[in-house]
Formats: C-alpha cells, structure tokens, sequence
C-alpha cells in the first residue's frame, strides 16, 4: 500500500462521476485534469462535524435565508424529517396526531413510528385535508395536525393555523412534495411549527435520498437535532452533561451526508427557476384545454403558488374518470382501482392502520396503556374522500416543456377528452 494513502480521492470522484452516465472518453478527460490538479494534505471529511467546509451546514444556512425560516436540520429522508418533528414537538404514546386520507402512507407511518394514533380526515375537492374534517376530529388527546401538500398543491394553511391555535396544536406541515411552493406569498413548510420537505429523486428538487425539517422554536430545534444524531455530535460539548431537561434522550441516526448535501445544494440554486417554469406550463397548458360537459379544473388553495406540476381535472362520475385513464388520455387511481390495484397513497388501502398491524405481538402503540378509545377503521371509512379521488384525473407538467410541446399535449388531450366522453 502506498505511505501517500487518502480515504477519499480520484477514484470515489471518478465512481460519483459515473453516477452521471459521463462517457468514457468523457471520464478519462476528467481524470487527466485531475492528475494536474494539487492533492491537498486532506482531500476532505464526508462527515458534518469537524469539517470547516460542511456541505450539509452550507445547504441548512442556505434553505434556511431562502425559505425565511430560523432553524433548518438536514436529514436522510422526509420521513425521517417527519418522525423528528413528532418527537420533537412531544408526541408519543396515548397522543393523536391528524392526517388526511389522500396522502402517501409515510405521513401515517411516521405517526406510528412516534408511538402516537394516526387519527385520519377527509380531504375536500382540492385534493388537500379539509379544516372542517379536522375540527371535527379534535378530541383532549389531539397533540398535531399534519397537512400533505399532495401534488405540489397547498392546504389552506390560515384556516389550518387557526384551529391548532385555538386547540393549543402543533402544526407539521408534509411539505414532502411541495419544495419551494407558496400560500398566500409565504413559503411551504414555514407556516406551522415545523416543515418537512423530501428530496428523494422524484420530488420538486433532489438529492438522490434526503430531507430537510425547518423548525421556528429554539428548543424544539434542539430536541429535533438530538433524536436525529443519538450520538449528540452536534452538541457544543458532545460528551457533555445534559444543559436542560429534554435535551437528551435516545434517538436514531437520520443524518445527511455530505454527498446527498452536495447535490442538494446545487439543486435549491434551481429551486425558484423550476418552479416558476412549471407553473408557467400548467398555466399555458390548462388554457389550452377545452374541458366537456361533466368534467372541471381541480382549482388549488392557492394557484399562483403551487408547484404546478400536476395539472388536476374532476369528473363527475367514477365511469368518466375510469374510462379518460383507460384511453390514457389522463392519469389517476380509478382504472386501477377497478382492476384491485392498491395505491399507498389512499387511507383505504392501509391496512397497517385499519388493522392496526405492529412489528411485534404486543400490538403497540394502537394496543399502548396509554392509547385511549382508538379510532376503528375499515376499508370504508373514508366514502367522502374516495369519491373524490375516484374521479379525479391527473395530466403531467414538466419544466422542460416548450409551448410547441404544451400545445401538443392540449390538442391530445381535448381530442382524448372528447372521443373517450362522447
């Protein structure tokens, strides 16, 4: 072994370069410029501590002055995002925590991983949690809400902020696939307590797997950062006694690297041009299109500040929906549905929940001590929501669409619309 040894160098650069599909003649160009470049005596730590060049600790200060929020804490995933929120917001055992019935199954799941009941609303025709449902739902033992801004749409988050207000709540918001989105001038993920933002490949923007919680209390940011580092690494003395109640306690390893960081922060400085073209594009796409007689637009919370991504159409009747996705003319869940195909993304096809299904015998948290009159559910608990996400069509934008390419899509989709409705 050469005495010169580096843990990380050309070769894991070259491996990462591959990752990008770069030619072989494009990667041996690479290379040879790397071998005039000087070898610093520590070509780098992949590591947020002890490293006076952290890419995770750039990419927080960075989301954070973007997004206008105090606190920022990168993590692995959104989900783990999620479930740090709940510990560090106090919910555990007993507590009830509000979700809708339309949304992917993490933002239950992580409720459940917190020891806590998911407790499940129904959505209305925005396709986001419906604050009357929520009102409803509000029981001595509620300690959250979570709203989903599914779609790159955004929940009402006044109406949303006022109830939990009024009932002494937590807000946290599953902004998991609404990254840089906006309700009333104001950034997703920074109106409630806490956001959580996912940047898994296929969401707004992305850093392979990653996840990004923001947070506006100084203490619950301290108690988030503890249950994300068990090992306390963050702390100004790590092997230090506790500094006050609630500090420290066990947790899990939900750090990011330093690699996922990286690309994430190439990827926020592409965040506001994203999203501002893809709205352009829904917006030019959905002029161009002529809905028939049964059919209406999905109209957002808010449409100059959703992510706009997702073009939603709603028929009137479950038949219409399934015979448009059937023609292919639009996507959604009802075809599938027809045919017993399950999507996560629906409160009716949980049976983690409905049957209150555990890793273990013990059945916790749904059969926990602490758990107090838990919610029964089945298969039809949620006739409201259903109906409307069983007929709801979904049409695709992307940034990368020229208005040659939108007046295309238009023109498939007013013929599609009119041949598979007549």
């Amino acid at each position: 072994m050469t005495k010169n040894y580096r843990k990380y160098g050309t070769e894991e650069l070259m491996e990462l370069i591959d990752v990008f599909n770069v030619s072989e003649s494009g990667a041996a160009k690479i290379r040879a410029v790397l071998a005039d470049e000087p070898t610093p005596p520590d070509a780098g730590v992949f590591f947020r501590y002890y490293n006076d060049r952290s890419k995770v600790q750039e990419f927080e200060r960075l989301f954070a002055a973007h997004v206008g929020v105090k606190h920022v804490l990168a993590v692995n995933s959104g989900t783990s995002a999620l479930i740090a929120a709940l510990v560090a917001a106090g919910v555990g055992p007993g507590d009830e925590v509000i979700v809708p019935a339309y949304t992917f199954f993490a933002s239950a799941s992580a409720v459940v991983v917190a020891k806590a009941i998911p407790v499940i609303a129904d959505i209305n025709e925005s396709l986001m949690i419906d604050p009357d449902s929520i009102e409803k739902l509000i029981t001595p033992r509620t300690k959250a809400i979570i709203p989903v801004h599914m779609l790159g749409f955004p929940c009402e988050m006044d109406r949303i902020c006022e109830i939990a207000a009024r009932h002494h709540l937590a807000v946290i918001e599953d902004t998991a696939q609404a990254c840089g989105g906006t309700y009333k001038g104001k950034y997703l993920g920074t109106w409630g307590d806490f956001g959580c933002v996912s940047l898994d490949a296929y969401k707004v923007i992305g850093a392979g797997e990653g996840g990004i919680l923001t947070c506006k209390d100084d203490f619950q940011y301290m108690r988030a950062q503890s249950y994300h580092d068990t090992a306390a690494c963050w702390r100004p003395d790590r092997y230090g006694k506790e500094r006050m109640e609630g500090e420290l306690f066990c947790g899990e390893n939900y750090r990011m690297s330093e690699l996922s960081a990286a690309v994430a922060l190439a990827q926020l400085r592409k965040l506001d041009w994203v999203n501002a073209r893809t709205r352009y594009a829904y917006h030019k796409l959905q002029s161009l299109i002529s809905l028939p007689k049964g059919v209406k637009w999905v109209t957002p919370n808010d449409p100059e500040g959703m992510c706009g991504y997702n073009l939603a159409m709603l028929f009137d009747t479950q038949d219409m929906a399934v015979a448009a996705q059937t023609a292919g003319v639009v996507g959604g869940n009802a075809a599938n549905a027809t045919k017993g195909v399950r999507d996560w993304h629906m409160a009716w096809n949980w049976e983690h929940i409905t049957e209150r299904k555990s890793a273990t015998a013990e059945g916790c948290p749904f059969k926990c001590p602490f758990a107090k009159d838990v919610p029964q559910y089945n298969k039809d608990s949620w006739p409201v929501s259903r109906a409307i996400m069983m007929r709801v069509g979904i049409i695709a934008v992307s940034p990368n669409m020229s208005d040659e390419d939108i007046a295309k899509v238009a023109e498939r989709i007013n013929e599609g619309l009119a041949k598979c409705l007549k």
